[in-house]
């Protein structure tokens, strides 16, 4: 082949390639002619589809899904006369093969042990081309690399920069260290300014452990990210260096471009949203969460003042030092709240929740759990008001009847998520009103209510096209009506059965739906 037969080939190739704009990293050239070369001068018949990176951020799919997904894509754009083709067919084989093995072992693995498990038995066959496997996978286009890092957690992928330079290159990425979420982990100053150097958008800690963390240690981290850090998440962690009042007074002092906070469950006191309060003029609020914090009055007044025209989420779950008097005022303050939840203030009484619903009528989603005050006529008169009302929790309220899930069928037929868990006397009338109302309800929590078999056929009937978590634990429903759910509601994940008489075996389950995971695992 002529060298200008070579370059239009290789333009064309190039432009059929899939891009992902978000990502900054370059295709290296050696990777295109080496392709062009094993396709023995054919032209691919490319795929020109991009990579579908919203389904790989799907919640409800797991790992492995995820895995698979990305090898279908990369079957699309690799030419099936090709080598690399052969060993993506031998890698989608062993992902069939790990799956029919999982059905009939009670052992898990976690994704990162899928990943290497997969890399390590196709690097043990030989190439019949007698290219190196491993060549092969670096071939991968970078938005495949990058779709595959991304499934990774974080230590898997402080370890995948250390193979060599351009997974070092690609897993450095800053598409993958934007968003990062980090669990049941023991922190030191050391991974925490390595974190830092990466610039997060969004950190999320939960149930970490900090305690050789010091003030100096933080303050450098805060310091790194000062310019690009927005979301800041510490809830149920431990140690003086993560205790909320400490991260509040960081991020008033050195942060500037943080909009959400959520120290929830951290040991926040009136101190730290004090010193949240006197931050610097140019930081605008639009979340604070406070759940199971020790906050009063003054202190949450003057955050809410300072950040009255931003603020959209305000979180104060459980707090039990908050007065009627003081959450009317921060109504008022606030009309345009979309985000509420005030489950669990003992103090709020009829005529608070009476303020709230005639001034807050931009609500998406409103947590009211456990509160005495609520009952079906201010529910309804919320109802009223609160028409784009998506998500509503009414866990453990006594005052909810049967005439409050008619109120919800009629005024918001439109609500995605609902719970109204602990409710006795919910039973298979309000359901009734409720399917045949709200029929693109996604997500419903009926667990300990007056709930049977007809309220179960209702919602199998009227709501399987969008449902996609249910939970009815100790609810009196048989083995049929259970099933016929799993086998109505095609997009159904998970299904809550604790304490129920009558629990389908996991071959049962899945004659009718593979995709449905029952808890209490059969």
């Amino acid at each position: 082949m002529d060298k200008s037969k070579k370059h239009e080939l290789q333009m064309s190739f190039q432009a059929a390639i899939p891009t992902v704009t978000t990502h900054p990293v370059k295709r290296e050239e050696r990777t295109v002619s080496d392709l062009l070369e094993d396709s023995g001068g054919n032209c691919r018949q490319v795929t020109n589809r991009e990579l579908s990176l919203h389904l790989l951020s799907d919640s409800l799919f797991s790992e492995q899904q995820k895995l698979r997904h990305v090898l279908d894509w990369a079957h699309s754009f690799l030419n099936s006369g090709s080598e690399t083709h052969h060993e993506f067919c031998r890698a989608d084989s062993l992902i069939l093969a790990d799956e029919e093995q999982e059905k009939f072992s009670a052992h898990k693995h976690s994704s990162s042990d899928k990943y290497h498990h997969l890399i390590s038995c196709t690097a043990g066959r030989n190439e019949p081309a007698g290219v190196p496997v491993c060549d092969c996978w670096l071939c991968l286009p970078d938005e495949v690399w990058l779709s595959i890092l991304a499934l990774l957690p974080l230590r898997d992928l402080c370890k995948a920069l250390q193979v060599c330079s351009r997974l070092h290159r690609l897993a450095t990425d800053h598409t993958l260290w934007r968003n990062l979420r980090i669990e049941n982990s023991i922190l030191t100053e050391r991974w925490l300014l390595c974190v830092g150097r990466r610039r997060p958008r969004s950190l999320c800690l939960y149930s970490c452990c900090g305690a050789s963390l010091t003030s100096c240690g933080l303050e450098m981290f805060f310091t790194l990210c000062r310019n690009v850090l927005e979301e800041l998440k510490v809830t149920s962690c431990i140690g003086p260096g993560l205790h909320g009042d400490e991260m509040l007074r960081l991020i008033g002092q050195l942060c500037r471009r943080v909009t959400s906070v959520d120290v929830s469950w951290s040991g926040a006191t009136d101190t730290g949203v004090k010193a949240l309060s006197d931050c610097s003029a140019g930081l605008r609020l639009k979340s604070v969460v406070l759940n199971g914090c020790h906050v009063t009055d003054d202190p949450l007044m003057k955050l809410v003042m300072k950040h009255k025209e931003s603020l959209c989420r305000l979180e104060v779950f459980g707090c039990q030092f908050l007065t009627p008097s003081c959450l009317q005022s921060v109504y008022e303050m606030c009309p345009a709240l979309q985000h509420l939840n005030i489950g669990q203030v003992p103090k709020i009484n009829v005529h608070s929740l009476t303020v709230m619903t005639s001034q807050l009528k931009c609500l998406i989603s409103l947590n009211i759990t456990g509160l005495q005050a609520v009952t079906d006529a201010t529910v309804d008169t919320l109802l009223q008001n609160c028409v784009n009302l998506q998500s509503l929790s009414l866990s453990s309220c006594p005052g909810v009847t049967d005439l409050t899930l008619h109120s919800i069928g009629k005024y918001t037929p439109c609500i995605r998520s609902l719970d109204v868990s602990g409710c006795k006397a919910v039973t298979d009338a309000g359901v009734q009103s409720l399917a045949l109302g709200c029929r693109r309800l996604q997500q419903l929590d009926l667990s300990s209510t007056g709930t049977r078999n007809r309220g179960v056929t209702l919602l199998a009937n009227y709501c399987s096209r969008h449902l996609n978590t249910v939970k009815l634990s100790f609810c009196h429903i048989t083995l049929e009506n259970i099933l016929k759910l799993c086998r109505s509601c095609k997009r159904l994940k998970v299904l809550h059965l604790y304490g129920c008489a009558h629990l389908p075996t996991e071959r049962e389950i899945r004659e009718v739906n593979t995709a449905v995971k029952v808890y209490p695992l059969p």
